[in-house]
């Protein structure tokens, strides 16, 4: 995805990796994608279709991933209010040995400092409450919406979270949340 910030951490002296965040870019609310985002998006289903032709499905349960999307479209179009848009982590890993020691503070941090000289927002979705609410918490997000996304009865939830600019540490929980 070339239209994604990308920052990877490395142990020092080493190309081990002990980290990477994806985030995308803020776009106006309502604005349409701009081409590079268009051909991005459709590059990425093109490769994903030869991924799974070439290697097989894996699980993929594409009736699933549909929930979500309209889940996720549905929470994104009543808690972006801003019109500049936001920055969205979209993709947050660090190895199990390298969690608690900075790395992902260090990758959001890169980020949310950028995102508060320019006076945005920030806005992720963690597939955990216990314990992700709290770390993000601790970065400023707050959660702001349980999404379900329920399959005839098989239901998961995912956990909308929003960071004011200049945001303080908090537990993630703040004052307000709102169930789908």
């Amino acid at each position: 995805m070339r239209n994604g910030i990308f920052h990877v951490a490395k142990e020092e002296g080493s190309d081990t990796v002990l980290g990477v965040a994806m985030w995308l870019p803020p776009r106006p609310a309502g604005a349409p994608p701009t081409w590079t985002d268009w051909l991005e998006g459709w590059r990425l289903w093109l490769g994903q279709v030869n991924y799974n032709l070439w290697y097989g499905r894996g699980g993929l349960n594409v009736k699933r991933y549909y929930i979500w999307k309209d889940a996720q479209a549905r929470t994104q179009r009543d808690l972006w209010t801003d019109p500049r848009g936001y920055y969205f982590l979209n993709i947050l890993v660090v190895l199990p040995e390298a969690q608690g020691k900075g790395v992902g503070a260090a990758m959001v941090r890169a980020v949310t400092d950028r995102a508060d000289a320019e006076g945005a927002r920030c806005y992720l979705e963690s597939s955990k409450d216990v314990p992700n609410t709290a770390i993000y918490g601790r970065w400023g997000f707050v959660l702001q919406k349980d999404m379900v996304c329920d399959d005839d009865g098989d239901a998961i939830r995912i956990f909308a979270m929003v960071r004011e600019p200049n945001a303080v540490p908090g537990d993630g929980r703040g004052a307000f949340m709102k169930k789908e």
